[in-house]
């Protein structure tokens, strides 16, 4: 069980390293009753279309379909991050820096749990969010609980 869910989780990796630009932004390998739940989140500059989430379904499919001992059953989601893409890592914070976030923390930080606001900087230790309310804050990463970007259309129109 838990061989199959490294292999899958490592098909996965490999099958979206090879399509040019495209992040795996995340990955959940879940195991449910009769087999497993696979949902895939992407992005890449200028958009993830149906056709790019279409082609990265059919090759990880094909290469899962391929395993011995028979292959497990499995569901597959393959999907865009969206215009308010979920943000993980100090590396997605850094890449959207200047655009503003949404963050949500599991305990209170200087007696908050809501952040909204452009991102700052961000380190492997703490995201700093320019929030209207609290200034500019340091967030711990280790109590961020979920993070996504506002999607702001003026500022989408202005950058292109």
């Amino acid at each position: 069980m838990r061989d199959d869910r490294q292999r899958i989780e490592t098909i996965v990796e490999i099958v979206v390293a090879d399509f040019a630009g495209v992040e795996l932004v995340r990955r959940l390998v879940v195991r449910e009753r009769g087999g497993y739940s696979l949902r895939i989140m992407l992005d890449r500059e200028g958009g993830v279309s149906t056709e790019l989430c279409e082609a990265v379904s059919k090759s990880i499919a094909m290469r899962i379909d391929a395993l011995s001992d028979p292959a497990p059953d499995y569901d597959l989601e393959v999907a865009s991050a969206g215009l308010d893409r979920p943000l993980f890592t100090a590396s997605h914070f850094r890449r959207f820096a200047g655009r503003k976030a949404k963050i949500v923390t599991s305990q209170p930080v200087g007696n908050r749990v809501e952040f909204s606001g452009p991102i700052v900087t961000a380190d492997e230790i703490a995201v700093v969010i320019d929030d209207p309310h609290a200034g500019a804050t340091p967030v711990p990463l280790a109590a961020i609980k979920r993070a996504n970007l506002i999607y702001d259309a003026s500022a989408d129109f202005k950058r292109k």
